[in-house]
């Protein structure tokens, strides 16, 4: 496993991660790892540019269809029998 020392922090900031710390039942160290591998986790928006488009062309592959599929919602949602 890696180790990292972190210098100069906030007095301020230091104490308020103590309480909070404190508050979870963890420790500083315990806190600190979970904040950096949940910001590990997070997509970056280049990643997130390229899910989109992924999704954009899976939308664009799926068949076209001239049905509003309003009425159909509206009938489930009313408990009324659909065509379909």
């Amino acid at each position: 496993m890696a180790q990292i020392l972190v210098r100069k922090i906030d007095d301020r900031a230091m104490e308020r991660s103590k309480l909070i710390a404190r508050y979870r039942k963890k420790s500083v160290s315990a806190l600190v790892r979970e904040a950096i591998e949940r910001e590990a986790q997070r997509r970056t928006k280049a990643e997130m540019r390229d899910l989109l488009g992924d999704f954009e062309n899976f939308n664009r592959s799926l068949p076209k269809s001239d049905l509003d599929s309003t009425a159909i919602l509206r009938a489930l949602r009313d408990g009324d029998e659909t065509d379909d």
